[in-house]
């Protein structure tokens, strides 16, 4: 699917969403091409600044990237531009696997911006999930990486295994009883592993040169 296709694809699979606050892709539109990695949180949080049609309208000409140019809020303490301890840890962790998180294409499982997910309709994530199966007919990652992967909705790695299905594993994430999950499945008839970490807004990567190596590992598809 080419780029312009893409901007008219994501118009039609969310029209009912375009004018709601929120987010599509976090990363620049150098991103939307072939990757070995496809970075998945739940949503965007805060109040929002921007809509989604418009959002999707800026997509093919972004140069920004959420983790690194943005300055993010959590609570009362707003940060540097890419200093917030979630995109600190995603850059850490991407780098320890050997990449850029700049050069990596990063999203959200629901595109709609909210507070908190006790405020979020999980039900966006199955319209969501028709632009994503395009955005992945380019990307072709070998690794899909989750942020979140409880057993509850409020989860996009619940969700990637409740939809695709497959066998799961679990190593020990280092850090109490939280575990890494994994399994491997099949979308746009390419094998694909999909990783649930444990948010990295509570969980430090780290040191934890266990799942880093476990994620070396997946790599090599």
């Amino acid at each position: 699917m080419a780029k312009l296709e893409l901007r008219q694809k994501a118009k039609e699979t969310l029209r009912y969403l375009l004018d709601d606050y929120g987010e599509v892709i976090y990363s620049s539109s150098d991103t939307l091409k072939e990757g070995d990695i496809y970075l998945m949180g739940l949503n965007p949080g805060g109040d929002g600044f921007t809509s989604i049609g418009s959002h999707i309208d800026q997509m093919l000409t972004r140069t920004d990237n959420s983790y690194l140019d943005e300055s993010w809020i959590n609570g009362i303490s707003k940060y540097e531009a890419g200093q917030a301890p979630l995109q600190k840890r995603v850059t850490w962790l991407m780098e320890q696997l050997g990449y850029d998180v700049r050069d990596i294409c990063a999203t959200n499982l629901i595109f709609t911006t909210s507070k908190s997910s006790n405020e979020l309709c999980f039900g966006l994530a199955g319209i969501c999930w028709g632009f994503h199966e395009s955005v992945l007919e380019i990307v072709k990652p070998k690794l899909i990486i989750t942020f979140g992967n409880a057993e509850t909705s409020a989860s996009p790695y619940f969700f990637l295994k409740s939809l695709l299905k497959g066998n799961e594993t679990t190593i020990a994430s280092g850090h109490g009883k939280w575990v890494c999950k994994s399994f491997n499945t099949e979308i746009n008839g390419r094998e694909t592993c999909i990783v649930g970490l444990p948010h990295l807004s509570y969980y430090n990567p780290q040191g934890k040169t266990e799942v880093v190596d476990w994620l070396k590992e997946k790599l090599r598809i």
